[in-house]
């Protein structure tokens, strides 16, 4: 018996989006549960290189939630994803060709890009969006860890 590839997927997808419903939301209420931003731009990159529209849209959905959740300015997330793969992503791979020291680096940049997107937004509206403490480095370690083990 023969199974149907197109199952599998559909699976994986229906799991992917709850996923990505449900996280932002305990995110929330567990602060040790970290965004995984980079995680999810490297995941969204890989997925723009393949053109696999559903995996696009399933990471550009946990960005507009993610930012909803925490009140973050909107669309701030994509503009950053975008930025960081049209300026930086052909560079990336066209200097390294390890996959994972890519992968790390492409997350590095991406979370950098939006730390400063978000200060750079604070300063011009006078609102502290983003608090400067020790949680910040345990989410980028974090971060990257999930990134070097996916």
């Amino acid at each position: 018996m023969q199974r149907d590839i197109f199952d599998k997927k559909t699976l994986t997808l229906f799991f992917l989006y709850l996923l990505i419903l449900l996280y932002p939301a305990a995110e929330t209420v567990y602060p040790f549960l970290p965004p995984m931003l980079g995680l999810a731009y490297v995941q969204w990159r890989s997925a723009v290189r393949a053109k696999n529209l559903p995996l696009i849209a399933a990471w550009m959905l946990y960005a507009l939630i993610f930012e909803s959740v925490w009140g973050l300015p909107l669309y701030g997330i994509w503009s950053m994803m975008i930025v960081t793969f049209v300026l930086f992503d052909y560079k990336i791979t066209q200097t390294l060709h390890m996959q994972t020291v890519i992968k790390v680096l492409s997350a590095v940049i991406f979370d950098l890009l939006y730390f400063v997107f978000l200060y750079g937004y604070g300063v011009l509206m006078s609102e502290k969006l983003i608090d400067t403490s020790a949680v910040l480095f345990y989410y980028f370690a974090a971060d990257i860890l999930g990134v070097v083990l996916l």
